[in-house]
C-alpha cells in the first residue's frame, strides 16, 4: 500500500494506514455507497471523510500503474490546486494506492469533512427554487472559470453550500478529481461545455446559463441557445452509451 500524507497530518500516518482495513471490517459511518464508497471516521478529534474508489479492471490496472495518475492521487493533488487558486474544497489529508502483484487495483482519498448541504437539494429538487442561490451558483462558476478551473463534474450535488452570517452563500466544491486547470480563463466554448454538467432540469439550466452569460457580459439569448444545443448533444450521447 502506497501512503502519502500531507505534512500537516504526519502524526496521523499510522491511523490513516489502518483506515482501509477498518472500512473492510465495516467500521466508520457509511455516508455513500454506490460506485465509490465514502465513510466518516473520527481520528484524533478530526472528522475525516474517506473515499474508496471503485476497483479497476485489468486494462485500467495497467493504465493507472504505468501511464496515468490514479483518481486517488488526482483527488489529493487537485484539492490542493483548488485551494491554491482560492476555491474552497475539503482540506486534503492523504491518499493511498492499493496494489496487487505490482498493479494498482484501488485507491483512497482522505480529507477533512466539510460542512454544507448539496445545492441540488435546494435548487433541483424543489419546484420554486431560491433565486439568490441560483445567482450564487452562476457566480461560483464564473469565479472558478476566472481562476482557470474547469471542474470535472460540476453537477449541483458537488456544490456544498452554507449560508454566511451576512446572508451570502459559501460553496465548498467536492469530487474534483476529474478537473482541468489552465493559465488564464478557458475559452468561451470550454466554459459552456463545462456548464452543461450543472443540471438536466431544463428551466433551472437555462436560468443558470442566462445568469452566467449576464455576469460574463455575453448575449443571454445566444448563449442560452448554444448551451441548450450542447445539453441536447450531451444527453443524446449518454443515452446512446
Amino acid at each position: 500500500m502506497k501512503i502519502v500524507v500531507d505534512e500537516q497530518f504526519q502524526h496521523l500516518t499510522d491511523a490513516i494506514a489502518r483506515l482501509p482495513q477498518m472500512m473492510d471490517e465495516g467500521e466508520g459511518e457509511m455516508v455513500y455507497n454506490s460506485r465509490n464508497l465514502v465513510a466518516r471516521f473520527i481520528v484524533d478529534d478530526l472528522s475525516l471523510m474517506v473515499k474508496r474508489f471503485k476497483r479497476v479492471n485489468i486494462v485500467q490496472q495497467v493504465v493507472y500503474t504505468f501511464f496515468r495518475k490514479t483518481k486517488a492521487e488526482r483527488a489529493y493533488t487537485y484539492a490542493a490546486e483548488f485551494l491554491r487558486r482560492d476555491i474552497d474544497t475539503p482540506q486534503p489529508v492523504a491518499y493511498m494506492e492499493e496494489r496487487r502483484y505490482g498493479l494498482f487495483i484501488t485507491g483512497y482519498f482522505v480529507s477533512i469533512e466539510a460542512a454544507g448541504t448539496e445545492t441540488s437539494l435546494l435548487l433541483r429538487e424543489v419546484q420554486h427554487y431560491p433565486q439568490d442561490l441560483a445567482e450564487a451558483v452562476a457566480r461560483q462558476m464564473v469565479l472558478m472559470h476566472s481562476k482557470g478551473i474547469l471542474h470535472g463534474d460540476p453537477n449541483l450535488s458537488n456544490f456544498l453550500v452554507t449560508t454566511q452570517p451576512d446572508g451570502t452563500f459559501h460553496f465548498t466544491m467536492i469530487d474534483t478529481n476529474r478537473s482541468h486547470f489552465c493559465d488564464g480563463v478557458p475559452s468561451d466554448e470550454e466554459c459552456l461545455k463545462n456548464i452543461v454538467r450543472l443540471t438536466h432540469r431544463r428551466d433551472l439550466y437555462e436560468d443558470l446559463v442566462r445568469r452566467y452569460a449576464s455576469l460574463r457580459g455575453w448575449d443571454a439569448d445566444r448563449t442560452a441557445t448554444r448551451a441548450l444545443e450542447l445539453l441536447n448533444r450531451f444527453e443524446h450521447r449518454r443515452f446512446k452509451l
